[in-house]
């Protein structure tokens, strides 16, 4: 028996205007930005995402992180980045057309970030990486096929210091995200349907 993954339709991410997308939501163009798409539900593991930006504020006091999706866990997560403080550092964005203003959603941001660990196959993060979006993920299911090769994404351990120190080293470190950026377009390559 062989698992046969969902093939990636290269071609439907050639484009995206991260520029133009983050001027649509009040975001500077240099502002270190981080980019989560996907349902907005409790098994994504949200909230342990608003937990690692707090750290991340600490050391990167400008950051940034921008919501896509819609969900039943919208309005809790609301009231979570009003409760951490976290306010004027989360886009809540909703649910984006696949076809332009999603592709934008996912080019501004400076990587794309996940937790969820009931993924079956966690394409989001293949879309990010076809993107040339650097990944930093943790690995549990679906997602670990794809992160653990670290081609284009680092593996972050399952805690929120360590998922932040990741993301800080990250940030700091533009000429490493670009590496990551041509690696995760070459390593997305590599699911095409």
């Amino acid at each position: 028996m062989r698992v046969i993954p969902t093939g990636m339709e290269m071609n439907r991410f050639a484009g995206g205007d991260g520029q133009c997308f983050r001027a649509q939501v009040n975001i500077e163009p240099q502002r270190p930005t981080l980019v989560h798409v996907g349902r907005i539900a409790h098994e994504k593991n949200i909230d342990f995402l608003f937990r690692v930006l707090r750290r991340v504020l600490e050391r990167v006091p400008d950051v940034v992180f921008i919501v896509a999706g819609e969900g039943p866990a919208l309005a809790h997560c609301k009231s979570q980045v009003e409760a951490l403080g976290l306010a004027r550092h989360v886009r809540f964005v909703g649910y984006l057309s696949r076809d332009s203003a999603l592709l934008d959603c996912y080019k501004a941001g400076d990587l794309f970030v996940f937790s969820s660990r009931t993924e079956t196959q966690g394409l989001v993060l293949l879309e990010a990486m076809a993107l040339g979006v650097p990944v930093v993920s943790t690995a549990y299911m679906g997602t670990a096929d794809i992160v653990r090769p670290q081609r284009g994404a680092a593996l972050a351990p399952d805690d929120e210091a360590g998922v932040a120190d990741v993301v800080i080293d990250l940030l700091r470190d533009p000429q490493r995200g670009a590496a990551m950026a041509t690696q995760a377009r070459a390593y997305a390559a590599t699911w095409s349907a």
